[in-house]
């Protein structure tokens, strides 16, 4: 398939929006500096860029489901498979060995694999078992996509958003929602199909222009009622905000794909490193909090403790930096290059 410029812009934004997640989330959750100017300089970069999750899965449901290729279903997931297991499986195995060098996990055998089998080694593994899910249903849900019409898919994402994020925002609110069984549409699926409906169909400028608003609404609505429900509370963070299923944080990530797709900025040609950090966001997001444990551990005469403002931003582009090279390394080395597909 031709490459889609826009969508590689889109994956390089992602890939710094959540380093910039995992490094503001030390500020943000941090009691002393509750409500304090750090804290909100932590919770503005929180704010623009907690779309970065559906937005990799926007981006794999935009190309995996408008794929035209026929592929048999074991081949499919054969290859597939491999691409999110074995890195699993490594990164697994290199944070679990970190873990208990640091003293934080006690070693047996039978823990690592109940660990391995749980998602319970590293917090930001749980996209692989997440993307494996889809990769797993992506057969079925091919077969739905080619027979379906334009209204077909609406009503699919109209049934993912009750599902999903409605009811999600009722439970918030009310303390309950309406239960009906709505598995087959819900969570991250939602995302995958409503990037391929975003990427294949083509919108008007008045509904354009109306998601563009939304978008901005929802990073307000982010940033203002995470401080506002976060004081209410007083807890150092509020969480549901930033949650990839409420409504400001979907419209966020779909007038962000819109922009791009639909505007002059998604047709500039990248830079080299633009090339690079592209072809290893993937490598990036397996590698970037281990580089983050080494340099706070190791090496804290880089990592300083600027005010956030200015420290979220350093940190972010040194950790992207070091990690791009590592994984830039690693792929061209012919065995460890299988870690990072």
């Amino acid at each position: 398939m031709k490459r889609t410029i826009y969508l590689d812009w889109l994956r390089i934004l992602a890939a710094l929006a959540v380093v910039t997640i995992h490094v503001s989330a030390g500020v943000v959750n941090d009691d002393a500096q509750t409500y304090e100017s750090p804290w909100m300089a932590g919770n503005f970069f929180e704010s623009i860029s907690r779309w970065a999750v559906p937005m990799f899965v926007m981006i794999s449901g935009a190309l995996m489901l408008s794929s035209k290729k026929k592929i048999r279903t074991s081949v499919f997931l054969k290859t597939k498979m491999a691409k999110i297991l074995i890195p699993l499986v490594t990164f697994s195995v290199i944070y679990y060995a970190n873990e208990v060098r640091k003293g934080e996990f006690t070693y047996t055998f039978s823990d690592f694999i109940e660990r391995l089998a749980t998602d319970d080694i590293m917090y930001h593994l749980w996209f692989l078992y997440m993307i494996a899910g889809l990769y797993l249903i992506t057969p079925l849900l091919k077969i739905l996509i080619q027979h379906a019409k334009r209204k077909d898919i609406e009503y699919f994402i109209l049934l993912w958003l009750f599902a999903s994020v409605i009811s999600k925002t009722l439970e918030y609110f009310l303390g309950y929602s309406f239960k009906i069984e709505l598995f087959f549409v819900t969570q991250y699926v939602g995302y995958f199909v409503l990037g391929y409906y975003l990427f294949t169909y083509d919108f008007q400028a008045k509904w354009r222009v109306l998601l563009y608003i939304g978008g901005i609404a929802g990073w307000a609505t982010t940033f203002f009622m995470t401080y506002h429900e976060s004081v209410k509370l007083d807890e150092p963070l509020e969480h549901y905000w930033y949650d990839e299923h409420s409504p400001n944080v979907l419209l966020v990530a779909a007038a962000l794909f819109m922009l791009f797709k639909s505007t002059k900025l998604g047709e500039t040609k990248l830079p080299w490193i633009g090339n690079v950090i592209s072809q290893t966001s993937f490598g990036i997001y397996l590698i970037h909090v281990l580089v983050m444990q080494t340099l706070y551990e190791k090496f804290d005469f880089v990592w300083f403790d600027l005010h956030p403002v200015i420290g979220i931003p350093y940190k972010v582009a040194l950790v992207v930096t070091i990690s791009t090279i590592l994984v830039f390394a690693i792929k061209k080395v012919p065995i460890l290059c299988k870690m990072i597909p």
